[in-house]
Formats: structure tokens, C-alpha cells, sequence
């Protein structure tokens, strides 16, 4: 499947041009369409507020939030190529609800672009990023703070422990893969496997078959599993990294599992991760 309908998360502070520039580059080289989604979060007043005022002033914060995230759109647009095409949508809701939305939004699209964001679990870019996650059932772009210019998809970093949440990036990645010019499927060794075992022996087959050539790459057992691929990722130049994305609800809240964690808190590549 082609990927011809992406959405991202448009952002208004300091990751906005790089989460931005990354979503409009990526829909240039796949032929893709472009969908903004823009953020006015709604508040709620203190506990038993009645005050007419305090309602007023809440609500021009959410309008100064739909102006910058209007603001921030034209600004992208100024700057998208000829032939990629762009739309905005607003989200307009409380925090937690604004996340389940953009989860929503993202299910009628082939994958989403989101910003890694700061490592705060209640912070609002985290929260599209779980939201995309774990409420879109499509892959998810995520771009870490430090990246700069348009999309790399030359080298490709395939992390392959075998579950199904691997096996749905994979899937979501394949487009991308088709036109690498160098695809490696990274293992991490459990302590005590035989080296005979492969577990990525025939996801390798399978990526041929897709006209992939990919290399399979071995890593020592490590105590630290997303260190170790970060690490493997650094060393090979890699231009992005495609994963699995671990975690489980607790209490009303996304909790990101320990790989997925340390990959989200220290990732210097993008990742295309699926649940």
C-alpha cells in the first residue's frame, strides 16, 4: 500500500518547524496529502468557579490557541513545494480528550507525524504522541527535537523482536522500506539463545519478497534494550528507525513499556512506530 493521506500534529512552539518541515517533506517525496492538525485546548474553570469573567478569560485562551495554531499553518504554508497539497483541522477540546481526538483523526489516515516532545508524561506534545500511538491503529512518525531539514529515508533501521506491534510497523513501513537504498533488521540476543537462532531470518525473506534487500544485524544481549538500539542506530548512520511501540493503560493514562520509553526519552533519529 502507498502512503497517500498523512496527518501531523502542527505544533506552535519550539518543535514546530522541525515536526512541520519533516511532515511537508515527507508528503513531497511519497505523493502525499498533507492534513494539519491544529490544537485549541479547552479549560475548565477551578472547582465551583461561577464567575462570568473567569469564563471569559478561559475561553480567549482557547481562541489565542486556534489564532497561533492558524498562524503557525500559514507560516507552513508558505513554505510546502508545488504539487503537495494541505488542509487544516482543528482539534478543540481539554487536554486528555484533545489526545483521544487526534488518535481518532489519525485512524483515517495511512500514518501520522507527531513531535518527540519533552519526556513529561502529562506534557501536550507527549500526549499526541500516545494518542497517536495507542489510539490510531496506524503508524506513527515520531521526530525528535534535534532534527533539522526534510525527511532522510535513504537507511533504514528495522528493530525486530518478533511481536505483533513489530510486525504492524513493519507493515506501515514497507512503502518507505521499498525506496531505501539500505535496510538493516536489528535483534537484541536474549541472554542464554543459541547464535543459530535468528528471529529475523524470515521477516528478512518476507522483505524480499517486497523487493527489499535487507541485511540482518545480531546485537550482543544488552541490560538495556532501547540503549542498545539507539546506540546501534548511531553507530550506522541510520536515517530512521522502525519499531514496535510497548505500553498499557493505567488509571486513564498511556504507559509507554521501558524500550519504548527509553527510545521516546533519547531518540536522535526519527521513529516509525505502530502498537
Amino acid at each position: 500500500m502507498a502512503i497517500k493521506d498523512v496527518v501531523f500534529h502542527l505544533d506552535t512552539g519550539e518543535t514546530a518547524e522541525s515536526v512541520g518541515g519533516f511532515a511537508v517533506s515527507l508528503a513531497a517525496e511519497t505523493g502525499a496529502h498533507l492534513t494539519a492538525a491544529g490544537l485549541a485546548l479547552q479549560y475548565l474553570p477551578p472547582g465551583g468557579e461561577t464567575d462570568p469573567v473567569v469564563y471569559e478569560a478561559l475561553a480567549e485562551l482557547t481562541d489565542e490557541r486556534r489564532k497561533a495554531a492558524e498562524q503557525s499553518y500559514q507560516r507552513l504554508v508558505a513554505s510546502v513545494p508545488a504539487g503537495v497539497q494541505t488542509e487544516l483541522v482543528m482539534i478543540e477540546a481539554l487536554s486528555g480528550i484533545a489526545r483521544d481526538e487526534f488518535g481518532r483523526l489519525a485512524r483515517h489516515f495511512d500514518l501520522s507525524v507527531v513531535g518527540q516532545g519533552s519526556p513529561e508524561a502529562g506534557s501536550e506534545d507527549r500526549l499526541m504522541v500516545s494518542g497517536a500511538l495507542y489510539g490510531s491503529g496506524a503508524p506513527v512518525f515520531i521526530v525528535p527535537t534535534t532534527h533539522k531539514g526534510p525527511a532522510k529515508l535513504d537507511k533504514a533501521m528495522v528493530c525486530w523482536d518478533g511481536g505483533a506491534s513489530a510486525a504492524r510497523a513493519l507493515a506501515g513501513a514497507l512503502p518507505l522500506l521499498a525506496r531505501a537504498s539500505e535496510v538493516e533488521v536489528v535483534s537484541v540476543s536474549h541472554k542464554g539463545e543459541p547464535d543459530a537462532e535468528l528471529p529475523g531470518f524470515n521477516i528478512t525473506r518476507h522483505l524480499a519478497r517486497h523487493g527489499v534487500a535487507a541485511t540482518l544485524r545480531k546485537l550482543p544481549p544488552a541490560d538495556d534494550v532501547g540503549v542498545a538500539l539507539l546506540s546501534h542506530a548511531a553507530r550506522s548512520g541510520a536515517d530512521y528507525m522502525v519499531m514496535g511501540g510497548y505500553g498499557h493503560w493505567r488509571i486513564r493514562e498511556f504507559v509507554f513499556g521501558g524500550t519504548t520509553r527509553t527510545i521516546l526519552s533519547s531518540m536522535t533519529v526519527p521513529v516509525l512506530m505502530a502498537h
